[in-house]
């Protein structure tokens, strides 16, 4: 019964949004009383008078058929870039709402879809069919490229809590509804976005948004086909199509999960990133062992942020505490624990001279756990956040040669983690006093 009204409906949706509906009521009146007329039925007077009627009509019909027609003329007069428009057209969204077989494609589609949220049940109940295709929130790399291409002021993770926001009130929806509610997600980049509307019908509507690197305002040109614009409107059409085709149906299949899920990459070295973020970083924080290596290596560099005014924070591991005992044991089979403290002594040493000639600001807590991360972040406070933000992280192993690094930016998984315990330790580590002298055996 559902179906059988949704036909009825869908076709009288059909017959009033047709163009040719007066001419269609002019031939159904027409032949009605002409069949009235031969049959004596309906008197010559009032046959006049209907005649009369019909005539008004067919003026009428001419009159617009001459103002679409002017309409056509003019805007092949106005030039090729009559086409392409800043903004959507006027039309598109009641079009839409009264659609039956819909496709759209974008990035997110956030607002597209939290505003014909009612439109979208309405098509549904009465039989028709809505695909959306959006850009895969689980593609890292894809995410974070279209991040740079769309606009530097959405902030990393945006573009994804926008996507996932779509998804979500897409399952709403279909749970709220058994119709033909379909939605993918694709691992490619569109250049442009498209709401195909009834694109098999005579009626049917193809509006394509360029997406522009890094618009300012709303991404364009915007420009609308219809049947009758062919070539091309059957070319976008078929694009369409293909972006469709070549999307993963969502929600993920758990083996599809797994092969998106994020790898760490890891590294024996940091390399020169790490020079240039340390060099323009407003603070420096570390937690490690005993960070001899580093500071040896990097000495100058140190110099030179504390003598620029820079905040450097070191958090290592007591060497007076039984911590270092355990730490020299897992984490360095051929090192003895009396070796490991002279290592963290002799840094104190050098962060204690450090200090003294370049009175920077310059901080150092001893901690009395053995720290199975070592984490480098530059410019960790919440208001230096930028693009020299981040967390070089090794880990420690356990008498195995070798510490696996990697790297982690704000709003990657992990990153906020290894920061919080690395302000863990540093807010119950106990304050080191680097004027006074360190004590070696």
């Amino acid at each position: 019964m559902a179906d059988e009204h949704g036909r009825i409906r869908r076709s009288l949706v059909r017959v009033i949004n047709d163009d040719n509906l007066d001419l269609y009521l002019l031939g159904v009146v027409a032949l009605a009383f002409t069949v009235l007329g031969a049959t004596g039925i309906s008197d010559v007077k009032t046959l006049s008078s209907v005649v009369l009627a019909l005539l008004a009509l067919l003026a009428f019909s001419q009159i617009r058929s001459r103002r679409l027609t002017e309409q056509i003329r003019r805007s092949h007069q106005a030039g090729p870039t009559a086409l392409f428009k800043t903004k959507f057209p006027v039309d598109l969204i009641p079009r839409r709402a009264g659609a039956f077989d819909i496709l759209l494609i974008g990035h997110s589609m956030t607002r597209t879809v939290q505003g014909m949220r009612s439109d979208i049940l309405a098509i549904l109940e009465a039989g028709g069919r809505v695909r959306v295709l959006v850009l895969d929130p689980t593609d890292d790399p894809l995410i974070e490229t279209a991040d740079r291409r769309i606009s530097q002021s959405l902030g990393p993770g945006r573009l994804r809590q926008r996507i996932m926001t779509t998804l979500e009130d897409l399952a709403t929806l279909r749970a709220k509804t058994t119709g033909r509610l379909e939605v993918r997600v694709s691992s490619r980049i569109s250049s442009a976005g498209f709401n195909c509307l009834d694109v098999s019908g005579p009626r049917g509507l193809v509006c394509i948004q360029h997406y522009e690197y890094h618009p300012v305002g709303e991404a364009s040109p915007v420009f609308v086909l219809e049947p009758q614009d062919a070539p091309w409107y059957q070319h976008f059409a078929a694009e369409a199509e293909r972006l469709w085709e070549a999307g993963t149906p969502w929600p993920l299949s758990t083996a599809q999960q797994l092969a998106r899920a994020r790898r760490p990459v890891f590294s024996e070295s940091f390399g020169p990133e790490l020079e240039r973020a340390i060099e323009g970083a407003g603070d420096l924080f570390l937690t490690g062992m005993a960070r001899n290596t580093f500071v040896n290596n990097h000495y100058s560099r140190l110099e030179k942020l504390l003598k620029r005014g820079a905040e450097v924070r070191f958090v290592l591991i007591d060497p007076e505490s039984a911590a270092i005992d355990a730490a020299a044991a897992r984490y360095y089979a051929e090192r003895s624990p009396a070796s490991a403290r002279e290592r963290v002594r002799h840094t104190l040493r050098l962060l204690a001279e450090l200090k003294t000639t370049t009175d920077g600001d310059l901080t150092v807590r001893l901690v009395p756990h053995p720290i199975a991360v070592g984490v480098i972040a530059t410019d960790s406070h919440p208001e230096r956040t930028g693009p020299l933000s981040a967390v070089f992280a090794e880990y420690y192993t356990y008498q195995a040669p070798g510490e696996p690094k990697f790297v982690l930016q704000p709003g990657a998984p992990g990153y906020q983690t290894f920061l919080d315990e690395a302000e863990a330790l540093w807010n119950n580590a106990i304050p080191h006093e680097l004027s006074r002298s360190v004590p070696t055996d």
